[in-house]
């Protein structure tokens, strides 16, 4: 499962797709990061287009260093790039924040089933009177309409669905350090 919205890579081929995609990690040992880490990270949120040597002159270290411990990072899986995509671009206006209430035996069920949607961007569970949150991202508002109820509305074990429409974004991701 990509964890992604499938609407971010609608535009490519499969093939396109699959290069995009990290190379698999097989590493599963805890990874101590470095005083270069901390300089690094910090730098790539701010500018994760920063090229090599940009990055080496903002830490102080050379470019073959920082080359050598950002590719370590991204074989671990420490470090993962990500790109925040304006779904307007691709056709998709409206964005809708959900909060459903799930029989607890259904909600991994319901989760995992959300979370294969094309109009599912996010999906978790939480706490709370409301177990599951989700955000749809649909075309227009009758595509949101036709999705809550015929996709989210047929769902045995939703008691309860709270939709809020998403206006705009201050702030969607944050840096890990």
């Amino acid at each position: 499962m990509s964890h992604r919205w499938i609407g971010r890579t609608s535009a490519l081929s499969d093939e396109q797709i699959t290069a995009l995609r990290p190379a698999v990690t097989t590493e599963n040992a805890p990874v101590a990061l470095t005083d270069l880490d901390h300089r690094l990270l910090p730098a790539l949120a701010a500018d994760g287009r920063a090229a090599y040597p940009e990055l080496a002159r903002h830490v102080g270290w050379s470019e073959s260093a920082v080359r050598r411990r950002l590719d370590e990072l991204r074989r671990s899986g420490v470090l993962q790039f990500d790109v925040e995509v304006d779904s307007g671009l691709f056709g998709f206006f409206v964005q809708c924040l959900l909060w459903l209430t799930v029989v607890p035996a259904r909600l991994d069920g319901i989760a995992r089933t959300l979370a294969g949607d094309p109009e599912a961007a996010f999906v978790g569970s939480t706490t709370g009177p409301h177990n599951l949150i989700a955000i749809a991202v649909c075309r227009d508002a009758g595509a949101l309409h036709t999705y809550l109820t015929d996709r989210i509305g047929s769902l045995e074990g939703v008691d309860r669905v709270e939709t809020v429409m998403i206006t705009s974004y201050t702030k969607r991701a944050a840096p890990a350090m």
